[in-house]
């Protein structure tokens, strides 16, 4: 976790050693269909983050996720994930209240698998596409994100996929 914190806040403040142009904070709330190798579920998100706009409108941010994941079969139980995820991309403007980013990322991941009777912890690299549609208080987007989860246990990483709709507040 402190790895993950570390991380983020790091690389977002290295993104501010250039003058931006513009910066924005927001709050996401997201939705996911997730996937952990072949076992589905959901996941609920929370997103923290900022990003910083340079010439040509191309961006760099960092974010925080914490995000609560259930699974379909009945041995793994209640789950939790935390992140940190840098997303670069570039905004498209289509008029004075409407802009599109598109976006790679690359993060992260720590997650606590609750496989009954046992907790385990995996983390692993994290990385992504997303696009959202801006407009002035607020964001919708979409991403598509996969991470190889593993630890010092298990030599094998198990792949996390997840299909994400978010909405976020920006301030």
């Amino acid at each position: 976790m402190k790895k993950c914190i570390f991380i983020a806040f790091n690389l977002l403040s290295l993104s501010t050693a250039v003058l931006a142009n513009e910066q924005e904070l927001y709050i996401s709330a997201g939705v996911s269909s997730h996937e952990l190798q072949s076992v589905e579920g959901n996941k609920l998100s929370a997103l923290v983050g900022a990003r910083d706009y340079y010439s040509n409108d191309w961006f760099v941010g960092g974010e925080i996720e914490a995000s609560y994941l259930d699974y379909d079969v009945k041995i793994i139980g209640d789950s939790y994930s935390l992140g940190a995820n840098i997303p670069l991309g570039k905004r498209f403007e289509f008029s004075d209240r409407m802009t599109i980013d598109i976006y790679g990322l690359v993060g992260y991941s720590m997650t606590e698998l609750n496989v009954k009777p046992i907790k385990k912890t995996l983390h692993g690299l994290k990385w992504g596409i997303g696009s959202d549609i801006s407009f002035s208080d607020f964001m919708i987007g979409a991403r598509l994100t996969n991470a190889e989860l593993g630890n010092d246990d298990y030599p094998d990483k198990l792949r996390e996929k997840n299909v994400t709709l978010l909405a976020s507040y920006k301030f």
